[in-house]
């Protein structure tokens, strides 16, 4: 008897040791189906249109582009196109068929959900534990009510759209009441959607941006302050929990990008303080950038103006944030040296402002999708699909209007064609790339059959000839594009591939019925390509 218990609890270790071996590293692979096994993403190239438009544009001073097709830089996949998405929304809005086409079109696989810091007041079965009043004022019972996205709501959507989603569990109910009460409002939500449904969420975040003041739960009467080692020790109470449901999701841990003591230079050192305390529970780290802050920061209102010069260098931060992360892993937790980082939340500055809608955001949201998968970042969430505008800063980070009264609600802004660039012009592996301009960046990548994949950014007012020195590749002669521009960099009116959005702002929509650019050129030449001034162009190159 002993003997066969023996073999029996053998049989059990081997077992659980392979289902170890086999665990993928986060945002590694991608499922063809939500309930097939994750495997290495593949991405074939769209076929070459001959019917397209002609490819016309003005030559202008020319750029050296170096391009190395032998040199891999990183894998891509639908993890680095991905938005948030908000329990808010309304769910007449959320299913309305226009929103799904937009999805499609747009190519957005992968949601972060329910919705920034109304995650961490967000009890997702409606049993809100006493905790009744919103720090809006509201009343917590709307998040839950009938009109809104609901739990299965959203996998709903997520399986209309083929798409992979993030949730963000309420880290604050261990504030508003205990640590095991957030454990199980956690744990019953994993297995309300990956046992119950049959929905698979791989990817789970512990609370939203917990180490600021104005995040629920940050700072509470009768609770001491909210600081990185105090999260991290509820942390692996509430992973425990979750992972008790389903062994196989993945945590992130919410960290933040400097390392100091006071507000705003550290959050209290949260990500140092933060690191040790995990003792191997989280499976990713998270950070988030808004890049720039462009209020009086004496008052927090008077908008400040940004130019689009400082707009455009704030990019940089996306490598400098990456590099301080690692950083502090290294001195406070070196044995987290491989964790993802995933950015799941972003845009171009913090707060509804103008160039929220203007054309730069579709430049500088094309340029945050290249920079973060070049600097090491393992997924990407834009901040957001639905938000309103904002009637005193005349902005909204979201990619399609609402309550703007200049366009209809759900025009598309020009942070949308960024995504739909992406979808249809970038392959499945970023690849070596070199461009002798600043102001123009290349992201180059390959596709499944070898053909070349390129996003190219020109933040200039006048047209940029391109000067292609291939490695590795010989372009067969062909080409297919899309292009991405307007008038003024901080006009809100934009054009998909010559065709112009309303006088308002935005672009034109559907993008399938209109026609994609092509041009053929010899091989045996240098490819001189023009691109016009104030855009954002995709190009496959066969």
């Amino acid at each position: 008897m002993r003997f066969l218990l023996l073999i029996a609890l053998l049989s059990l270790t081997a077992s659980f040791a392979n289902a170890q071996t086999a665990r993928f590293k986060p945002f590694e692979l991608w499922p063809a189906t939500n309930d097939a096994v994750p495997t290495l993403y593949t991405k074939a190239a769209l076929p070459f249109n001959p019917a397209g438009v002609a490819w016309r544009f003005p030559y202008g001073p020319k750029v050296d582009v170096k391009i190395d097709a032998t040199q891999v830089l990183r894998n891509v996949n639908p993890y680095y196109f991905g938005n948030n998405a908000c329990w808010y929304d309304s769910k007449d809005w959320f299913f309305d068929p226009d929103r799904i086409e937009k999805v499609k079109e747009a190519g957005i696989k992968f949601w972060r959900w329910p919705g920034g810091s109304s995650s961490d007041e967000y009890f997702w079965d409606g049993n809100n534990q006493g905790y009744t009043t919103k720090t809006d004022g509201s009343d917590v019972a709307h998040m839950t009510q009938s009109w809104a996205v609901l739990t299965d709501d959203f996998i709903k959507f997520c399986k209309m759209t083929g798409s992979e989603a993030v949730f963000t569990a309420n880290y604050s109910a261990s504030r508003y009441g205990s640590v095991a009460e957030a454990a199980d409002l956690a744990a019953r939500w994993v297995k309300h959607v990956n046992i119950d449904m049959g929905f698979k969420v791989r990817y789970w975040e512990i609370g939203n941006e917990l180490y600021g003041p104005w995040e629920p739960g940050n700072t509470l009467a009768g609770k001491p302050q909210l600081t990185g080692d105090y999260y991290g020790k509820d942390f692996r109470t509430i992973a425990d929990a979750m992972k008790a449901v389903d062994p196989d999701i993945y945590l992130g841990a919410v960290c933040y990008e400097k390392d100091g003591e006071g507000e705003w230079v550290g959050h209290h050192r949260w990500t140092a303080r933060l690191l040790p305390e995990l003792q191997g529970k989280a499976d990713f780290l998270i950070l988030h950038q808004y890049f720039l802050f462009p209020y009086d920061t004496a008052t927090g209102k008077i908008y400040q103006n940004p130019t689009n010069d400082a707009l455009f260098k704030d990019l940089t931060e996306l490598e400098s944030d990456h590099g301080t992360l690692e950083k502090m892993v290294n001195e406070n937790a070196p044995q987290y040296r491989d964790l993802p980082v995933a950015l799941t939340e972003f845009n171009i500055l913090n707060g509804n402002d103008k160039p929220t809608i203007q054309l730069i955001n579709g430049l500088f949201t094309s340029e945050v999708l290249g920079e973060a998968i070049k600097a090491g970042y393992s997924a990407v969430d834009y901040w957001d699909w639905k938000n309103t505008f904002d009637k005193d800063y005349n902005g909204d980070m979201a990619m399609l209007s609402f309550n703007d009264p200049s366009v209809p609600d759900n025009t598309c802004r020009p942070s949308y064609y960024s995504y739909a660039l992406y979808y249809r012009a970038f392959g499945d592996k970023m690849i070596a790339c070199d461009s002798s301009d600043a102001t123009v960046k290349v992201y180059a990548s390959r596709f499944s059959g070898g053909e070349l994949g390129l996003v190219i950014v020109n933040e200039n007012n006048e047209a940029r000839t391109m000067n292609f020195n291939f490695t590795g590749f010989a372009p067969k002669g062909r080409l297919m594009g899309w292009v991405l521009t307007g008038k003024d960099l901080n006009g809100t009116q934009c054009s998909w591939n010559g065709v112009n959005g309303l006088a308002g702002g935005g672009g034109p929509f559907p993008l399938d019925t209109i026609p994609n650019y092509r041009a053929k050129f010899d091989p045996g030449k240098p490819l001189l390509l023009p691109v016009a001034a104030r855009s954002a162009t995709g190009v496959i190159l066969y």
